[in-house]
């Protein structure tokens, strides 16, 4: 049954086409309001608009979602990103149209019945709190009647996907017919001619690169490329000065003022209020340290009645129970053993006085225990804020106009250089598409300006181009080294391919041996073996043959030309997929045909509906 879980985790995107899942993962969609008037449009989907900040909030939302991923922001391609987004929202739009249209309607106590349910508006009994449903659209900045315009606009889409994607047809017997072919599988070698192997054998003469520029010449362009000089800067190669006694006490410090642990104080106040709150206080003070009683200052003098009543006893310590001082009075508690005194904290009741009356659990680990963690700590936050003082510093000098080489000299900095950086196939250090970008930004080309600082992996780069070289044709001249590549390479492919035919014509007709060449053995495979490329899968089950002979087939690859051999093919019945696991399947493979059928839906309404786009405002907002 495993190539049937390969099978369908194959499909691309399979997870997402479940009908009981939200269309706005497939629709791309990003938000739900528009606070933009009319004269911000970034585009008009017939008599739906997209506001620009629709277009920033989704931009912002999808990038959020990447970086939060783990796709480095240096790999993020701007206008991929912002192409996809626009596409996300228009698809919306065109729905929206489409359910105001075919009147699509969701009543108020059909979304009444949604919130009753939905667990962030529940209270510990499982019962709908107001306060809850408040505090939710207060953080989410929202009105309750913009809420329910949200749950409206998501449910009538909801219910347009449902019911286009339900209409496709998928019967069950080309369900089994797919599945069944999935689960053939047959015994397979495979020798590879690379086509490297025949490039010494091929000669490409003066005609044939001529003939070729002569018939490719409007395709054969030179590609747009600049002088990068660049400097880095390695977080791991800064030298930090060596921590401190001072700012490793300033470690543990803070350290003890955040522990928690599991400890627990039991403690005892005394709180004083008035004008006079501070000078009896320091009274107080004077009078513990002749040795009077805290529980019978505080029975005298505090003006709290009930812990007074009880000697200054409050009970276990809890931050909550003192609102916004909490955490001064977690400070003045903080490292205090049983039988230690705080000093006076001024907190919003008055001048008050803790005493730790009982302690259990952690204590706060000693600084000498902790100096290794606490070493790595303060060099790890001195190295990042040299980092961004260097950032800071350089970004400044970029923008004032400072050239790449003065900005080295000044940060005692490397220049590096890359010649003939090209904005298409770029295969150098820095090919991630965010330097790219920069590189060939208008205004840097125009002003051979240095860029602000950019996050790669290695840490952060500043690049200037110079010597900006735009696209244009190519003289014979020019372009003769490349087509003689391309040449040498067919030639070489074809070569490969007729050794591959001879290949397969002997092992038809005297066996494997007979070829005298080391075939590999891949064992009994199916139709989605990962040893096979995408060109050998699709000949891999072409052929059958008859029990106990083998068959062998030539195809050309992208990489040159495959021989593979292959056995008789195994058929296994549906009969024995689980019920289980075959109801799944059908499920699946209907929800993939469902979503085609969608995406079809969609181009129509696209083919059907005005589009109209403000390309200075996308261009504007996308920064491209």
């Amino acid at each position: 049954m495993e190539s049937i879980r390969n099978f369908l985790q194959s499909w691309p995107g399979r997870i997402f086409l479940m009908l009981c899942l939200s269309p706005l993962v497939i629709l791309g969609l990003e938000s739900y309001f528009s606070g933009a008037s009319s004269v911000n449009e970034v585009a008009k989907v017939g008599d739906q608009t997209i506001s620009r900040a629709e277009y920033q909030d989704g931009l912002n939302g999808r990038r959020n979602e990447l970086l939060q991923g783990g796709v480095e922001a240096s790999a993020i391609n701007t206008q991929a990103l912002n192409s996809e987004v626009l596409k996300g929202l228009i698809n919306r739009a065109l729905l929206r149209n489409q359910t105001d249209h075919l009147g699509m309607h969701v009543s108020d106590a059909a979304i009444n019945n949604l919130l009753l349910q939905d667990p962030q508006y529940l209270d510990e009994n499982g019962q709908f709190s107001n306060d809850r449903f408040a505090f939710a659209l207060q953080q989410q900045g929202i009105t309750k009647d913009q809420l329910f315009a949200q749950y409206r606009q998501q449910l009538n889409l909801m219910q347009l996907y449902a019911s286009v994607a339900q209409t496709a047809v998928y019967p069950e017997s080309q369900i089994h017919d797919l599945l069944a072919l999935q689960l053939e599988t047959r015994d397979v070698w495979v020798y590879r001619l690379p086509w490297e192997q025949f490039k010494d054998k091929v000669s490409i003469s003066d005609k044939e690169i001529s003939d070729y520029y002569n018939e490719n010449k409007s395709k054969l362009n030179s590609r747009a490329m600049v002088d990068l000089a660049y400097v880095s800067l390695d977080p791991s190669k800064l030298p930090v000065e060596k921590v401190t006694q001072a700012e490793l006490q300033a470690q543990y410090d803070d350290y003890k003022a955040r522990f928690v642990g599991n400890s627990k104080q039991k403690v005892s106040q005394i709180l004083v209020t008035g004008s006079k709150a501070e000078a009896t206080m320091q009274q107080i003070e004077q009078r513990l340290k002749k040795g009077e009683s805290f529980a019978a200052i505080a029975k005298e003098l505090s003006e709290d009645p009930v812990s007074a009543a009880k000697g200054g006893d409050i009970g276990t310590f809890n931050a909550d129970a003192f609102g916004a001082d909490g955490q001064k009075v977690a400070q003045a508690l903080s490292g205090l053993e049983k039988g230690e005194v705080s000093a006076p904290v001024k907190t919003s009741f008055g001048y008050q006085l803790f005493k730790v009356t009982d302690k259990s659990g952690d204590s706060v680990p000693s600084l000498e225990s902790m100096r290794d963690e606490l070493t790595a700590q303060a060099q790890r936050q001195k190295r990042e804020q040299l980092i961004a003082d260097k950032i800071t510093s350089i970004n400044d000098m970029a923008t004032d106009g400072v050239g790449i080489e003065d900005i080295a000299q000044q940060e005692g900095l490397t220049v590096h250089k890359i010649k003939n950086y090209t904005k298409l196939n770029n295969n150098t250090e820095l090919n991630q598409p965010v330097v790219i970008e920069a590189a060939f930004d208008d205004f840097a080309l125009q002003e051979e300006s240095v860029s602000p600082g950019i996050k790669v992996n290695t840490g952060t780069v500043w690049v200037q181009p110079t010597n900006y070289r735009p696209i244009k044709p190519l003289t014979l001249a020019q372009a003769s080294a490349q087509i003689k590549d391309t040449l040498v390479k067919q030639k070489a492919a074809q070569q490969a391919m007729a050794q591959a035919k001879r290949l397969s014509e002997t092992v038809n007709n005297s066996g494997m041996s007979a070829a005298k060449v080391p075939f590999k053995a891949l064992g009994t495979i199916n139709r989605q073996n990962p040893q096979l490329s995408m060109d050998e899968k699709a000949i891999a089950f072409s052929k059958n043959t008859p029990a106990g002979k083998q068959v062998a087939v030539a195809e050309k690859t992208s990489s040159g030309a495959t021989v593979l051999v292959m056995g008789p093919i195994s058929k296994a019945s549906i009969k024995d997929v689980p019920a289980a696991e075959l109801s799944q399947a059908m499920f699946d493979m209907r929800s993939i045909r469902g979503q085609e059928h969608f995406s079809d839906y969609l181009e129509y309404l696209r083919g059907a509906t005005k589009i109209e786009k403000n390309e200075a405002v996308i261009k504007e907002i996308g920064g491209i």
